[in-house]
């Protein structure tokens, strides 16, 4: 791949992370029962995954896991959010981040390869 198409892949991935992470935040909610519970575990649950995405999924994360670990991570958390907003209702957005996180999928696949090299 050239670079400005992993530039362009590394734009989308970060985009789709987003809405990954406030996919997960919305179900989080959802599960809660709403109000000022659902709230406190969507923000409880986002956090959780963003220090777990930090510490192992990131290109720069200190216990970044080997490419594979690290691809099936991502399609579980990717296909795992799509199907649970599909199932509370929110349709475009399930769509969205199963679509997209075909980019996040990729991202982990194919970018930062060096960093899984053997020092």
């Amino acid at each position: 791949m050239t670079t400005p198409a992993l530039a362009l892949l590394a734009l989308i991935a970060f985009v789709t992370e987003l809405a990954l992470f406030g996919g997960v935040g919305a179900l989080a909610h959802h599960a809660a029962g709403g109000g000022a519970a659902g709230w406190a575990a969507a923000v409880g649950a986002t956090a959780l995954v963003l220090v777990l995405w930090g510490l192992f999924m990131a290109p720069k994360a200190r216990l970044r896991l080997a490419q594979g670990p690290r691809t099936v991570a991502a399609i579980v958390l990717v296909y795992g959010v799509a199907f649970g907003l599909l199932a509370v209702g929110q349709t475009g957005w399930a769509w969205f981040v199963g679509i997209a996180g075909l980019a996040v999928v990729a991202a982990q696949t194919v970018l930062h390869r060096p960093a899984d090299a053997p020092s």
